[in-house]
Formats: C-alpha cells, structure tokens, sequence
C-alpha cells in the first residue's frame, strides 16, 4: 500500500519529464525551421504550439511527423539580372535562395515555366505577352505603392462633354485630345489607340484604301483618324523617327490643331494636358481615372464636374461618379510556378511580412536574412514597395482577362508581314515577338511561316509564300540569284565581322603570290558564300581571273584544280550549269558517323570538310589553299599554317591571326532580305525600325528581340546583333559588304564577238529607289 502511491509519483514524474522534454524539441525545432526558412519543409511548420494542448500523445505524434518529414530541400531558384550580381551572391551565401540570371522579364516567364527557376518579378508587359503561352506561370503578388491601393496602376478612361450623345457612333468630326505617345512599356501604343481604333471601327472608316505617300499601314492609320475628327491635339512622335514625324504633322496637321503652341509634341503632364484640351473647346478626350480624380477634385475645376462625363466601350455615357475604364494596367507582379505556388506565397509572407498589405495573421514572420533578396525581388522603383498578395494564383491568362484584351495579331486591313523561321525554337521566338509587337500596336501584324532550311526561305520569298527573312551573310550571293535585296543589316561588334582570309600550308613553298593559285587544290567552307565570293572578287580585281565571264561558278571552276566546295552539287546554291561539278567535288570526303554515301559534297556536316574547321582539315589533308573566315581555331596547330594576304604577299608570321588590311574583306555576318520588287518594302522598314525601337538591346525592355530566347540562341537575329543599319549607312564594313554584290552585279563581260557590255542595277541603287517614298 505504501509502495503504491510512490510508483504511482514516478511514473508521473517520468511522464511529466517526457512531456517537458518532447516540448522543449518542439519548440527548438520549430524555431530552427522558422529562422531556415525555405530550406527546411517540416509538417508542424505553422502549427500552433502551446503548453495546453501538448499531451503526451500529440507530442509523440507531431515528433514521429517532424522526425519524417524535416528534410534538406534544393533553395529557391529566383529570376534576377546581372545587376543583381552583389545581392545574389550575399542571398546564395545563406543557401535558401540562388539566383537564376534572366536577361529580360519574358527570359524570366520562361525560366519559370520550365523549372529553371521557381519565382521572380514582371513587368505586366511581359504577362500579356506570355498569357496565352505559358500554362504553368502563376500570379501570387502585386507590387503597389504606399498611396495607391487601386486594383491597378493606371486605368485609361475617355471623357465627353455630358451633352454628348449617340455613343460611339456621333464622334465624327469632333474635337478630339489625346495625350500623345512617348514609346515606353507603361502606356502602351494599343492601350493609346484602343479609344480611336475602337471608333473607327464602329464607324467603317478604318482607312484601309487610303492612298498614301509612304504606302505603310502606320500612315494610313493616322490619315484615317485625321479624316474622321475635326481639328484635334493628337501629340506624336507618330512614328518615332523625326524625319517621318515631321512628314506625317505637316501632312496631317489639322491633328495638331489644338495643340500648345500647334508643336504636336506630348508635353510633361499628358494626361493632364488632354484634360485641358478638353476643357478649351475639345469634344471628347482620352486620359486616366486618376488623373480625371485628380484634377476634378482640384479647387480650381472642382465647380466643372457637371459638365462632363465617361464614354464607355459599349457607347454608353456616365456621370464622374460613375466610372467605366477602357483598359487597365496591371501592377509589377510576383509570379511562381504553379507547383511551388503555396510555400513560395508563404514564405514572401514571411520574409517581407512588413511590406504586405494584406497580411495573414497565420504566417509568422522569420529571422532569416531576407534584405538581400529585397532588391532582387522588388522593383528598381522604390516607391513600389508594397505586396498585395494575390490569394487564387491565378494563370496569367485568368490575370490579364481582368484588366485587358490580349490584343489580337491578325491582319489589319488584309496587311501583315510574313516571317520565315528555320526551326520550332525559332518559329516559337516568331510568334511572341509577333504578339509583344501586336501588344505595342505595330503595324502590320507580324505571321511567323517556317521553312525546312535557310534555303528554302530564300526561295519562299522569291515565290511570294513569306516576305522578310534575316539571313546569314553567306547566303547572300545565292540570295541575289533569287532576285531579293537587303533592306537593313544587322549589326555587330567589331570582333564578330567577317573577315576572309587565304591560308595555306606553312610547310608548302610552292605559292608565294596570287597567281600561284592558279591549278592548284582548294578548300572553301560553301560553294556561293562569302569566302567563296570575296577570293573571287578579289582575285579578278588582281587580274588573277579572268575577266571574259560574269559566271562566278565557271570562273573558279576553270581557276582551281581539284577542290571541295560543298554544295557544289546543289541546285539550292544557284549553281551554274556550266562548271565542272566533279572536280569541285573531288576533295570532300563523308563523314563516317554523319553521312550515308561513300561519297558526299553536301553543304552539311555530313561531309567532313564543310564550314571553316572542314576547309582547314581538307587543307591539312589533302588542299593547297583555304579560304575561311579570320577565327582563332584553337583545333589546330597556328604554326601549320600561314596566310597569303589580298595583295599577294605572305604574312610574315604563320598563324591566323593577321593585319586587318591582309583579309580580303571585312563585313557584316547578316542582313534582313525582301523581294526585289515586293510591294511591302515600306511595311517592313516601319516594322524593322518599331522592332528596334521596342525591342533592341535596352536592359530595360521586357522583350529583347536581339537576345537569345528560352535558352537557345541565334534566333531570328544573331545574338551578336547590337542594332540595326541600313544601306545609307557610311560603316566601312556595311559599305564593303554591298560593295562586294555591286561587284558581282556591275560585272562587265568582255564577249568575243564584242557585242557590247551587260550590267546589272546595284543593289544599293535598286534598294534606295524602294525606299524613297519612306524617306521622302
């Protein structure tokens, strides 16, 4: 009886203990798992632990839980770009987070969709851009600002004088203000020409056979709203060019009319200022919510409210205290993958627990160290700096439809401009540059069509199946074949330029001028490329060939011996029918894992000796002379070969790296083709030029047309393209490289019966002829 009572103590004492103790790792635990942050995942993470619901059976139970399920995971994967680089490197010291570089916000969109990164910071641009193609990219936060807590950032409005009536449909010959167009991805062109577009419309007065000057869909557009209103203040740049602005205003003025000082440039405050068009005689204005808020909430026009009101999409007229927004532009967004969406959305809860707006009482704030991730994750504009997060995670299609219409990219006016594309990557690279123009109201709409090769574009748009290609500088020869023409160059970096350069055996003594070529062995990377046409240019300029024939392929057919030109063979190179097909074939060898003849001259890497590298191993193995681009080649031994400059000398050391002035040329590596005679000359340099403009290489843009897309590079443009020239250009290398096909089409035969000279129309000449009614 009395040892009861004492067991009975003990093995209270003992549970007691036990339960203190199971407590205690609770708590240590759950602290560790607050303070790791993502990198530890653990069942009890939020759960609420306190002492009166702690029996021993919960505790076993939440420890067996926690025992199974803490584990190390991967960190975070966040978008960031290389400014980020400091901030990155101080968060990945923590291990909870590493960054993935993106090079725009739509690189971004794409990583995340493909799991190379779990979450990261938009510009709504890049959503609309990427709604209706990404299924897997989710919206779990906003960006706002400490004043603004509207469900968007700026939402477009147009107003009437409330005596206004008949809608949509009463608006011709009206007083119409505008706030003019600045080019940047806050206020889009479509979100500007929505109101007039929507009108015109309505009213069949689109204008698409109006005649104009230029022949572009972009001056027909502004001739079509210049003949629907009355004397207006539509401020430009209409075009974004002064030349053309300056054109278009003097053309069309009665759309600068109303403007300050009849300028037709935006001003400072242009919401404001199509505000007070308004308000000095106009008859319907286009601006935004808050700026009508604003200024009707202003001592000085707070007396005017009665006289004007909101024209709706749908025609119908409001009263200010009853608003209808046209479009409306979303804030930066946070977006995440979809199967990431719940413990990212917590844990930024957690991390910037300050910052949200509408916090959840639930998720407790952690101490690890998030500062660094704050400048990564945020906007560069520090006013933005407040999260409202988005509860569904809604899909960026189910997101954007709550402010605006994706905008369509088909036809207008039965005008697009077909792009040729060479590959799926390239065709998916096409068709969002394709909606990102549509989205900033280029005109005409871009429609991507893909071709099996490089050459088969070329022959598409000799047979009018596409319109525009940028093609690679070696194609160039076969490309005039065809009858097409260069409308622009992209441009490059010094170091990326082609320069063609002989080189020859160091071991071979025999050649030590350019007429010693003459019967001798060659390896030319492609039969009709640049290597191939510059040593033939050069060598006739030298006197070296002859100059009796205009026929390129005879020329050196007739000059060598022995060779490998790939594609010697093939009617897609624009062979002449009168060469000698075997021996410029002899040389080439198959590649044994590649090819599937005993016998290949293909322009492919089935035939071991085609491109640079190929021409130097024909070279080593079995030619007397190359000719190939100037490269480091780092395959190959420098001191095996030597090179023989354009003026016949030998360099004076072996290798391949020479004097400028010792290549045959020096070049661009690319060029946008057309038709020769094509009807949409005009339509494509407005889209080129609109391209670069919205799309070049600006670390600011959401898009980068000139940039590598979802990890594969070169696509449309070379990733080496820093801009666009075109054929005014006074670069020596752009100027050398039209030279080099004003060479070929000024050739002059000297036939035996003297019957007189055949010249060709240059390239440049024919190309500015279809370019004067842009220009002038």
């Amino acid at each position: 009886n009395i040892f009861f009572p004492y067991l009975l103590y003990s093995v209270g004492s003992i549970l007691f203990g036990l339960h203190l103790c199971f407590y205690c790792v609770i708590v240590f635990l759950h602290k560790i798992i607050r303070e790791k942050g993502p990198k530890v995942k653990c069942a009890i993470r939020h759960t609420n632990l306190k002492r009166g619901n702690m029996g021993v059976c919960r505790v076993l139970v939440l420890l067996f839980l926690t025992l199974c399920e803490v584990y190390s995971r991967d960190p975070y994967s966040i978008c960031a770009s290389l400014k980020d680089k400091s901030d990155c490197d101080q968060v990945e010291r923590q291990d909870f987070v590493r960054c993935q570089y993106s090079l725009h916000n739509v690189d971004c969109l794409l990583n995340i969709e493909n799991k190379r990164a779990d979450f990261g910071t938009v510009q709504p641009e890049a959503a609309l851009v990427g709604a209706k193609f990404l299924k897997n990219v989710v919206v779990v936060g906003e960006f706002r600002t400490d004043t603004e807590l509207d469900d968007s950032e700026f939402a477009v409005v147009v107003l009437v004088r409330k005596t206004h009536t008949g809608g949509l449909k009463n608006l011709r010959g009206k007083k119409y203000c505008h706030p003019g167009f600045k080019f940047n991805h806050i206020v889009t062109d479509f979100v500007l020409k929505e109101f007039e577009n929507t009108v015109l419309k309505e009213n069949n007065a689109e204008g698409c056979k109006n005649k104009v000057s230029t022949a572009t869909l972009l001056e027909k557009e502004i001739r079509a709203v210049s003949e629907f209103f009355g004397p207006s203040c539509r401020p430009g740049p209409w075009f974004g060019f002064e030349k053309f602005d300056n054109e278009f205003y003097k053309n069309y003025s009665n759309l600068c009319e109303l403007c300050k000082e009849n300028d037709c440039k935006a001003g400072n405050v242009p919401f404001t200022d199509s505000i007070n068009c308004l308000l000095n005689g106009g008859d319907v204005a286009v601006t935004t919510m808050h700026t009508v808020y604003q200024y009707f909430n202003s001592t000085e026009y707070k007396n005017r409210i009665d006289e004007f009101a909101y024209l709706c999409k749908n025609g119908e007229v409001r009263g200010l205290d009853n608003p209808c927004a046209w479009s409306k532009q979303p804030w930066n967004l946070i977006v995440v993958n979809k199967e990431k969406e719940s413990v990212i959305k917590s844990d930024i809860q957690s991390w910037f627990a300050n910052n949200i707006i509408n916090t959840n009482s639930n998720i407790e704030p952690v101490n690890a160290d998030t500062k660094n991730i704050q400048p990564i994750l945020f906007p560069t504009d520090q006013e933005y700096n407040k999260i409202q997060i988005v509860a569904e995670a809604p899909t960026l299609l189910e997101y954007i439809a709550k402010y605006r219409e994706i905008p369509s990219t088909e036809e207008k006016c039965g005008e697009n401009i077909r792009w040729c594309t060479v590959s799926n990557a390239e065709q998916q690279k096409c068709e969002w540059l394709a909606q990102a123009s549509a989205n900033v109201a280029i005109q005409p709409t871009i429609k991507c069509i893909q071709s099996p090769t490089p050459f088969a574009c070329l022959e598409d748009i000799k047979i009018g199946g596409v319109d525009v290609v940028a093609s690679d500088a070696h194609l160039g020869y076969i490309a005039r074949k065809k009858d097409l023409a260069p409308l622009a160059f992209p441009d490059t970096a010094s170091k990326d330029r082609i320069k063609p350069i002989i080189v020859l055996r160091n071991d071979n003594n025999s050649i030590n001028s350019l007429a010693d070529l003459k019967g001798k062995k060659a390896c030319i990377p492609d039969y009709g490329g640049i290597e191939w046409l510059s040593f033939i240019n050069t060598a006739r300029a030298q006197g070296v060939i002859s100059h009796s024939s205009c026929d390129y392929g005879k020329l050196i057919s007739d000059f060598v011996s022995e060779s490998c030109m790939p594609g010697a063979h093939d009617k897609e190179h624009e062979v002449s029918g009168n060469i000698d097909v075997e021996k410029l074939c002899k040389l080439c060898q198959p590649d044994p894992q590649e090819s599937k003849t005993g016998v290949n001259c293909n322009s492919n890497t089935e035939n071991r000796f085609y491109g640079h590298v190929g021409a130097l191993k024909c070279l080593k193995e079995a030619g007397e002379f190359a000719v190939v681009t100037q490269e480091d080649y780092s395959e190959f031994n420098p001191n095996d070969f030597r090179v023989l400059c354009k003026n016949g000398s030998l360099a004076a050391a072996p290798g391949f790296i020479v004097d400028e002035n010792c290549a045959l040329t020096k070049i661009i590596d690319s060029e946008v083709l057309a038709k020769k005679d094509g009807s949409k000359v005009g339509n494509i340099n407005a889209v080129l030029l609109n391209l670069e403009t919205r799309f070049g290489s600006d670390r600011h843009k959401f898009f980068e047309v000139f940039n590598s897309f979802n990890n594969t590079l070169d696509l449309l443009f070379k990733d080496s393209t820093q801009g666009l020239s075109y054929l005014q250009s006074q670069s020596t290398h752009i100027k050398n490289f039209v030279q080099l096909f004003e060479d070929v089409q000024k050739c002059v035969a000297n036939d035996k019966d003297n019957s007189g000279t055949r010249s060709g129309v240059t390239i440049l000449s024919f190309a500015i002829c279809l370019l004067l009614p842009l220009f002038y």
